[in-house]
């Protein structure tokens, strides 16, 4: 299957499959201005309010279907670790939040474009 070139809303094409996927990957995920994040922020009290029951929402409140993302773990791993050591994942929440720092792989995703079937525009 071919799909034709992509247009976003300045008019740009893109014809490449590569030309496509960057335009897709920009689009999606805008890049990260580094220097807002160099600062640790003010410490507040969210943290506070992080609870293993909230910890435990999250985590099942993903989609069993969803393939595993960059850290590689799928929602049946993570399932199996919130399971073997709950307080420890809540604490690591915990922190991360009251830190303001989270490991690099919670901040990649992975996406893929599915074409469906009588949508040709995908700008």
């Amino acid at each position: 299957m071919t799909v034709d070139a992509l247009t976003d809303r300045e008019g740009k094409q893109a014809n490449t499959s590569q030309e496509k996927e960057m335009m897709l990957s920009c689009k999606s995920f805008p890049p990260n201005d580094d220097s807002k994040y160099s600062k640790l922020p003010p410490t507040g009290s969210a943290h506070t309010r992080v609870r293993e029951e909230a910890v435990e929402q999250a985590i099942l409140s993903q989609s069993v279907k969803n393939a595993p993302g960059p850290d590689k773990l799928s929602f049946d791993t993570r399932w199996l670790l919130w399971k073997w050591d709950k307080e420890r994942i809540a604490r690591l929440t915990k922190v991360a939040i009251r830190m303001g720092r989270h490991p690099s792989l919670w901040k990649q995703a992975s996406g893929v474009v599915i074409h469906k079937p009588g949508n040709d525009d995908y700008t």
